[in-house]
């Protein structure tokens, strides 16, 4: 081997090692990919014949966030909500978020990182709370959901295989607001009513820069790189509550 070539090995040694572990280091999430668009107008329905409030004590709503190296993962606080049933069937509904609230919860980090990346997510870096503490998502549409249509996922991890909810009964659209930015949100969910008890599960994944989430978004810092990409869990639990006229009577605002 000439010393030219020996010379150029050298240089390309290093970029070809970073190649192969960025692709055996995959860390992006493997589930269904939330439809992200333009505020969404609430259908005109019937009245509402029956108000389920969400148990925030039964009820979870975590992330899972990705960076090139690794994920972590934690928990958005639902401060209240209601569902909206119709004739049996989920028609719309309501979760109001306490953004203060949110929090990293990974069991891979001790207590100090937890509250470093805890205090980071609470930052103008990413929800600015102080500015910001709320969030809400207002459910905008509910139909079946035809399982035919759903995007096959090619040989996902074992772990990101347990996320994807299987069995989907409905498609959701709501409108999601962070940071006063309001975007449309359509997902697969498994919904089920029984004993005056509404369940609800879903996951998926959202880009969170359509919400002006780009803090080190930009692929070309490479492993500083933060994944636009957020894995967004929910397991809902709601309880019927005796409809009065107010609620009977009245339908959430809409969105224009």
């Amino acid at each position: 081997m000439s010393s030219k070539q020996q010379h150029l090995l050298l240089i390309l040694t290093p970029a070809i090692v970073l190649m192969l572990l960025f692709a055996a280091c995959d860390t992006s999430i493997k589930t269904d990919e939330a439809e992200v668009g333009a505020p969404e107008i609430a259908r005109q329905s019937a009245p509402v014949s029956e108000v389920y409030h969400v148990d925030t004590a039964k009820s979870k709503l975590t992330w899972i966030g990705a960076k090139i190296t690794g994920r972590h993962n934690g928990v958005f606080e639902i401060t209240s909500g209601e569902m909206h049933i119709i004739n049996k069937e989920l028609t719309g509904g309501k979760i109001d978020l306490n953004m203060r609230g949110t929090r990293s919860d990974d069991r891979a980090l001790n207590d100090d990182s937890n509250k470093k990346l805890t205090t980071n997510l609470r930052s103008a870096n990413f929800f600015d709370v102080e500015r910001y503490p709320t969030a809400t998502f207002i459910i905008t549409d509910v139909s079946p959901y035809d399982s035919t249509n759903r995007k096959p996922i090619s040989k996902p991890p074992t772990l990101d295989s347990q996320l994807r909810i299987k069995d989907a009964t409905h498609l959701l659209t709501g409108n999601l607001t962070i940071k006063d930015k309001t975007r449309s949100v359509r997902f697969p969910a498994k919904i089920a009513l029984q004993d005056n008890v509404l369940k609800a599960r879903a996951n998926f994944n959202i880009d969170r820069t359509k919400w002006g989430l780009v803090y080190r978004a930009d692929k070309s810092m490479g492993n500083q790189t933060i994944r636009p990409e957020v894995n967004i869990d929910i397991n809902l639990v709601a309880n019927r509550a005796t409809p009065t006229p107010e609620t009977a009577a009245t339908q959430l605002p809409l969105i224009c």
